[in-house]
């Protein structure tokens, strides 16, 4: 029996398959239906990937990664009842700014959705003089309002804790350079309100296997167990 109490609350619903009789590796097996997916999911878009999906309402709710037939990637909101049907707005997310206008990156990709007490963040990576971090903020999934960036470039694979500790919010980076390799490392950052971040402190580096020799970043938010 694992030591480990989960406190996280579960997430319902989720579709599972079993493993394959023969499986006896690690504790994931792919899915055979795959690709959940295809090309061409909607107009203009050739590719979709790089999903962050949680409940919402009566079924499933995400943010993808849409690779646009110019290969310029935006992000795309998603819709579903089990989670692996989807059905797709043929509009990339339309950001505005805290005034309500049209404010959009010149690209993004990589998004992360965390809901934080009644509000909905998406994480994700775009242009700010070089790759940097991207947040908005929404808590209908019809007006999403950009906040500032958290970091000066170059940073990305950003994500959040989905509830703040000792009334801080707490985000996951991986700071890097121009080329993305270098730095392969993840920080943990504290922020009273979501503008000013700082107590910066070192969490992981990279390892010596050949997955992990090079960087290494946040995914999903994490989850809570009793150990932490």
């Amino acid at each position: 029996m694992s030591k480990y109490k989960m406190i996280s609350p579960a997430v319902p619903n989720v579709p599972w398959q079993e493993g394959p009789e023969t499986f006896t590796g690690a504790p994931v097996w792919r899915y055979s239906e795959n690709p959940v997916i295809g090309r061409n999911p909607l107009k203009n878009v050739a590719r979709i990937f790089n999903s962050a999906v949680m409940p919402y309402e009566d079924g499933f709710i995400g943010v993808f990664r849409g690779e646009q037939n110019n290969g310029i990637p935006y992000i795309y909101m998603g819709r579903s009842q089990d989670a692996i049907h989807w059905n797709f707005d043929e509009e990339k997310i339309p950001f505005v700014d805290e005034e309500g206008k049209p404010f959009m990156p010149i690209y993004a990709y990589d998004p992360r959705l965390v809901k934080v007490e009644d509000t909905y963040y998406i994480i994700w990576c775009q242009d700010f003089y070089g790759a940097a971090i991207g947040m908005a903020k929404t808590q209908d999934f019809k007006t999403f309002t950009r906040i500032e960036n958290p970091f000066l470039p170059f940073n990305r694979n950003a994500v959040l804790f989905p509830r703040k500790i000792n009334g801080n919010f707490c985000l996951l980076s991986r700071p890097s350079d121009s080329g993305h390799t270098p730095f392969g490392d993840i920080f943990l950052s504290e922020s009273p309100d979501l503008v000013y971040w700082g107590k910066h402190r070192h969490v992981m580096g990279k390892g010596n296997e050949w997955w992990e020799s090079l960087k290494i970043g946040g995914g999903a938010a994490p989850i809570e167990t009793s150990e932490g």
